[in-house]
């Protein structure tokens, strides 16, 4: 059994332990949005155990696609949520989380593989400051944002009726995620081609964007909200969790991505000069 064999077996053990857990106080609570809260931070903490233990934070990794779909399957089956929408709404999440986490484990390597990000700050920090940081930072900001995000689709689960202007909101999550699976398949073409990783990836949709894959995900959870938001257009405010999304990737994603590319790729200054941060543009002349 080869060491990534391995790791995935644990991921997905720790994961089912963490989500079990999730579910004691996920049950005892009565209204929707505490019991959903309740489940997600118990899972967190389970994980953030183990990434202590193991001294990997990349277990955490996966807990933004997973949580999503683990969340709205347990409201469907707790609060028998059958509409229309609510079924439209789970797919569409579904679609988007199968995405998301088929590229983390294509490009898995192993327990112990920590991403480089965590790596720097575990160099840098004493033990009990990247503890903290860890907890704080990597991991329970990360799920708060996730279930801000997901409330949207929490209200929409519980919503008897359905709007035909709800498959706007759907087939921009769905457009988001074709988007980030073609940017995906784009960098794996492109790293099987160039070995030398210092070079920029320029193909299909990179060619015209530095972030396509942030911009998919960006239109996925905008597109949560407005599925939300034709259902619920007086209560719209309750779905703007998806804004502290959007800070994450312009304000924190973003940023760091193109300093560690500047760093490391020889042609990258150019590669900006002629490319649009996020949305797909033509080249600048």
């Amino acid at each position: 059994m080869s060491e990534k064999t391995k790791g995935l077996l644990f991921v997905l053990f720790l994961y089912t332990v963490a989500f079990v857990l999730g579910a004691i106080p996920f049950r005892m609570a009565e209204q929707l949005l505490w019991a959903e809260l309740w489940l997600t931070l118990t899972a967190t903490g389970v994980i953030y155990l183990a990434t202590c233990v193991c001294a990997d934070t990349s277990l955490y990794d996966p807990y933004w696609s997973v949580a999503p779909p683990v969340m709205l399957l347990a409201a469907m089956f707790r609060y028998s949520c059958r509409s229309t929408g609510a079924v439209i709404m789970f797919t569409a999440v579904m679609l988007w989380s199968i995405r998301l986490t088929a590229n983390w484990v294509y490009t898995f390597k192993g327990m112990g593989c920590e991403d480089w990000r965590y790596a720097g700050y575990r160099r840098r920090l004493d033990p009990a400051r990247f503890a903290l940081l860890n907890f704080f930072g990597f991991q329970l900001m990360p799920t708060l944002v996730t279930y801000a995000g997901t409330v949207g689709a929490f209200y929409v689960l519980q919503s008897e009726g359905f709007s035909a202007l709800m498959l706007i909101g759907t087939a921009i999550m769905v457009g988001g995620t074709l988007l980030e699976l073609t940017a995906d398949a784009a960098v794996h073409r492109f790293l099987k081609q160039e070995p030398d990783r210092r070079m920029t990836c320029r193909i299909s949709v990179w060619k015209y964007s530095r972030h396509p894959n942030y911009l998919g995900e960006i239109l996925f959870w905008i597109g949560i909200f407005l599925s939300y938001v034709v259902l619920y257009p007086a209560q719209w405010y309750r779905g703007l969790g998806f804004v502290p999304i959007l800070g994450v990737f312009l304000f924190a994603s973003i940023p760091m991505m193109e300093k560690h590319n500047s760093e490391r790729r020889e042609d990258y200054a150019e590669y900006k000069n002629v490319t649009s941060p996020l949305l797909l543009l033509p080249h600048r002349q």
